[in-house]
């Protein structure tokens, strides 16, 4: 019976050393970002003559006014594909900057403007694929100029959902390892998805849309564990910047041809610097980095003290005590007698 309790003693003793190994959960912090801009492109018709393609650039002399190049209404974005060709892409700047710690996950979601006036055709056919990118990104209305280089390396497929209400989504785990170092994401047809007869359009609203058909923005959620005060848990800086792969229009697109981005080279500190990143968008609010304190995560160690000041005595006497046990005695009026 002594052995037993020994042994259980012993137990005690280890699972109270193994308390002060048990890991602190991290606080992890959802946030969703909104775009601070977002622009479109489609193809140069011109592109498509024997003289090449005609840009403002090109042009002998300015236009007196600005040529609408979009036939939808304005504040409205596209990505498309028709008989197998890329017909639109757009871009969303993001406010990564503004976030700091361990990203632990990255959502999309996209609410769609399934109206066929404002473009919309077959989304739910839709292939379409989110890309990082860097650099600048200047507000565009279906501009048929060169769009920013996407790197698509990697990236995340976007799938279409009717409820509960049409819009696209994605895991942008792909994506992770350079998200908060990029500028936003760039959305464009899957080419390794697609046929020679796809065709479809996918529409829907920039931050800036103002008309009654204006649907939500997109937007990203990001669970990312931030840092303790005093730098209880570490913070993990992008270990790879937004570069990579550019991808390419197909040939006689419109789309003019971009140059592959360098990688990004390392500070003296050895962390990534992506050029060309801008600050977010000015008038565009963006929350401050927040920084929490994170407590014990099992509060009921405080009791732990009280615990060791009943249990220690007690383990104390039961590991010093004698195994092989005393003779039982019998006291027979004025005599001791040891009983066998």
């Amino acid at each position: 019976m002594k052995l037993a309790l020994r042994l259980g003693a012993a137990a005690v003793v280890a699972g109270s050393a193994a308390v002060g190994f048990v890991p602190v959960a991290a606080a992890a912090t959802s946030t969703t970002l909104t775009p601070s801009a977002e622009a479109w492109y489609q193809p140069n018709p011109t592109c498509v003559a024997p003289p090449g393609c005609v840009t403002t650039g090109s042009l002998p002399a300015a236009p007196p006014t600005t040529v609408p190049t979009s036939p939808y209404p304005a504040g409205t974005l596209h990505v498309g594909l028709g008989a197998g060709q890329e017909t639109a892409r757009s871009y969303l700047a993001l406010p990564f900057s503004a976030l700091s710690g361990k990203l632990q996950s990255a959502s999309l979601d996209i609410p769609l403007d399934t109206s066929a006036g404002d473009g919309s055709s077959s989304p739910e056919t839709a292939h379409v694929q989110a890309c990082l990118f860097s650099g600048a990104l200047a507000p565009a209305d279906g501009s048929v100029d060169a769009p920013p280089t996407a790197s698509c390396a990697q990236s995340a497929a976007l799938s279409y959902r009717a409820t509960p209400a049409p819009h696209l989504h994605a895991d942008l785990g792909p994506l992770s390892s350079g998200l908060l170092s990029a500028t936003g994401l760039a959305l464009l047809p899957d080419a390794t998805k697609s046929a020679a007869t796809d065709s479809w359009r996918v529409v829907f609203s920039a931050h800036t849309r103002t008309d009654s058909a204006k649907t939500a923005p997109a937007s990203v959620t990001l669970a990312v564990d931030e840092p303790t005060a005093g730098g209880g848990i570490p913070v993990d800086a992008p270990t790879q910047p937004a570069t990579g792969i550019a991808v390419q229009p197909a040939p006689n697109t419109g789309f003019a041809s971009q140059p592959m981005v360098p990688a990004a080279p390392l500070d003296s500190g050895g962390v990534p610097t992506v050029a060309g990143t801008t600050a977010p968008v000015a008038g565009v609010p963006v929350a401050a980095p927040r920084t929490i304190t994170v407590g014990y995560a099992y509060p009921v160690v405080w009791l732990l003290p009280l615990l060791l000041l009943v249990v220690v005595p007690l383990i104390a006497r039961l590991l010093t005590s004698d195994l092989t046990g005393r003779p039982v005695q019998e006291i027979s009026g004025d005599a001791v007698v040891p009983l066998a």
